[in-house]
Order: structure tokens, then sequence, then C-alpha cells
């Protein structure tokens, strides 16, 4: 064989093992299980949390709550309004249980409740304590302008919208807040994490936090 001989064989068989051990390579990461898959909850684990923009609110006890408020622990937010007929109630009376099995159980770090009203024309600071204590006096209620409580929505990735009432017309109090039935969870870098969509109960409200958690720390 002569040298050019030797030289264009060498070349080729370098050429295949490269093209050999692309196809090994890729077939291995292919092959390669995620480490940290998102866990299946009721509802959904953003595998890249989303970045919240800051918004000024007042708490029921008078004090402003903004993102600051949201950093350094895990937060739980329901956005409705105290004359809800419906869905806050049970929604919040299954977040309540929801607590306790997670306090009782120890499995994770238990959450801020944070309930959202998206009706500050007719719910008074007086009137969202008074609210939330029925449920829990931990819990917390938040409300202000229409303008900051948009920013908040929109940085959840949720709607509320007020519609007509039982006469037909958005007029006086005699009007209805349609907003979404979801919770959203934020990790404590002030970000939105997850959302725990309906309909809820509160074994699997505890589970969800749980395994999101669990997600986050493992990340």
């Amino acid at each position: 064989m002569s040298e050019k001989q030797s030289t264009l064989s060498l070349v080729i068989a370098a050429v295949i093992a490269l093209i050999l051990g692309l196809g090994l390579g890729l077939y291995s990461d292919f092959d390669k299980p995620e480490t940290n898959q998102a866990p299946e909850i009721s509802g959904v684990i953003l595998p890249v949390a989303k970045k919240l923009a800051d918004f000024s609110l007042q708490d029921h006890q008078g004090q402003i709550y903004s993102k600051q408020n949201l950093s350094g622990q895990w937060s739980v937010l329901f956005l409705g309004y105290t004359q809800c007929p419906d869905v806050c109630p049970a929604t919040l009376t299954m977040v309540k249980q929801a607590m306790s099995i997670i306090e009782k159980e120890n499995q994770a770090l238990l959450p801020q409740v944070v309930f959202v009203s998206v009706d500050p024309e007719r719910d008074s600071l007086e009137k969202l304590a008074e609210y939330v204590a029925y449920f829990n006096p931990v819990f917390k209620a938040v409300t202000g302008s229409d303008a900051e409580l948009k920013k908040l929505a929109l940085g959840l990735s949720v709607y509320y919208k007020k519609v007509p009432g039982m006469s037909g017309e958005e007029q006086g109090d005699d009007y209805l807040m349609d907003h979404s039935a979801a919770l959203m969870m934020v990790n404590p870098d002030g970000d939105l994490q997850a959302f725990i969509t309906g309909p809820h109960v509160a074994e699997k409200i505890a589970a969800s936090i749980i395994k999101v958690q669990e997600y986050y720390n493992n990340k």
C-alpha cells in the first residue's frame, strides 16, 4: 500500500469513527432519562418559573403588600371576592383543610395563603379581615387599585372580569366577578412555579404542594 493510500485509509477510518462516535453520543443523550422531570400534580408545574413584576397592594391589616412579601417563603395565591356565592368559600375551605394535612404530615413547608380580592369597590379591608379569619386567622387577604390587581393577575397568567348580576346590568352593587378558580404557587424567589387547578380536593391540594416543593428543591 502506497503512502498516499495509507493516508487516505487513515482519513476514512477517522471519519467513520467520528460518525460512529457522534451517533453513539446522540443515542446516549436521547436514552438518558431526565434527572428532574416535573411530577404529575392536580395542575401544572412550570419547568422554568415565571418572573413576576412588582406590584403594590394592601393587606387586610392596612400594610403594603408587594412582591417582596412573596420572597423567602412559599405562597399560595387565590383570586376571588367576598361576595362570591360558591367557588371562593368552597376553595378556601379546601385550602384550609390542605394546610392542616401538610402541617400534620410535616412533609413540606407550610406556605402562606393569600386571598387576592379582585373586587376593591365592595371589599373593604375590614370586610376582608373578617372574611379570611372565618377560614383561618393566619390567611392573608389583599386588594388594591384595579391597575395593580391587573398587573398581578397578568403576572400570574389568570383573569378576572366584572359581569352583570341578577338584574342583567352592571349597576350599583349588582354585579359579579368572573375569575379563575386556580391556585397559584409562588416559590421563595417570588416567581410563579405552578398552578393547582380544580375541582379542588384538600388531599390533592396538599399532595400537589408537596410535589412542587420537592421539584423546586431538586432542581
